[in-house]
């Protein structure tokens, strides 16, 4: 059984920072007065667009990300509402087989308590079991499948099903589509000291993708700012 961490790819994305000044700029210039304006005007209006909270214009960049991450903290993930979001089928794929260890943090809370090694390694125990379940079950339905005695349809109807045993720390896979409007609000949530450590390693690695790809530097640095304040 490995031990996995979370993981973010930018796969995609469209726009930049002249594409959120125009957007701005729609509103006052014809398109051949827009393309004409320079790179210390665009910096200019994008910077105050983020200081006096101007939302719209930033929905001109969009990101695609592909994330690996625990159930549990997907399930945090999709409260953001304001995304395009298709995650990993248990009916199509067999589900990923290593899970979230419990980190250092919450080991030094459980050598707290008089039980903390006895909830430790029940959580081991019961997460490798649970996949091990799973994992000779959908070797059976394989060779039910093989030899005639299911059909495909009904081994991926069982198997979407036999999932159901996996523990929320088993990892899954998901594909998010967010313009920049909803990631800054992504990033106020989920980036914040209050937030969960595992969706604030999300959030950090989503911005490092988006840092990295340099694709809105100005947004991002005055959004950032304004910590993340829309």
């Amino acid at each position: 059984m490995q031990k996995s961490t979370i993981l973010v790819e930018l796969q995609e994305f469209m726009g930049n920072d002249r594409k959120i000044a125009e957007s701005a700029w729609t509103s006052s210039f014809d398109k051949s007065k827009r393309e004409q304006k320079t790179d210390a005007q665009v910096t200019d209006i994008v910077q105050r667009l983020a200081k006096d909270g101007h939302s719209t214009p930033f929905e001109s960049v969009v990101f695609r990300f592909w994330i690996r991450m625990p159930i549990h903290t997907d399930r945090q993930f999709m409260t953001h509402r304001i995304q395009s979001a298709s995650g990993l089928s248990g009916r199509y794929r067999t589900m990923p087989t290593d899970f979230y260890e419990i980190p250092p943090d919450v080991q030094e809370i459980l050598n707290k308590t008089d039980k903390g090694s006895l909830i430790y390694s029940d959580y081991q125990w019961l997460c490798q079991k649970t996949i091990e379940s799973y994992n000779n079950a959908i070797n059976h339905l394989k060779i039910a499948e093989r030899t005639n005695i299911i059909n495909n349809s009904e081994f991926k109807r069982a198997r979407e099903i036999i999932r159901g045993q996996l523990p929320l720390s088993v990892f899954t896979e998901r594909t998010s589509i967010m313009n920049l409007r909803s990631f800054a609000n992504f990033q106020k949530l989920r980036g914040s000291k209050h937030a969960q450590p595992e969706i604030q390693k999300v959030a950090k690695l989503m911005l490092d993708e988006v840092k990295k790809a340099n694709i809105c530097p100005i947004a991002i640095e005055s959004l950032e700012k304004k910590n993340w304040l829309l």
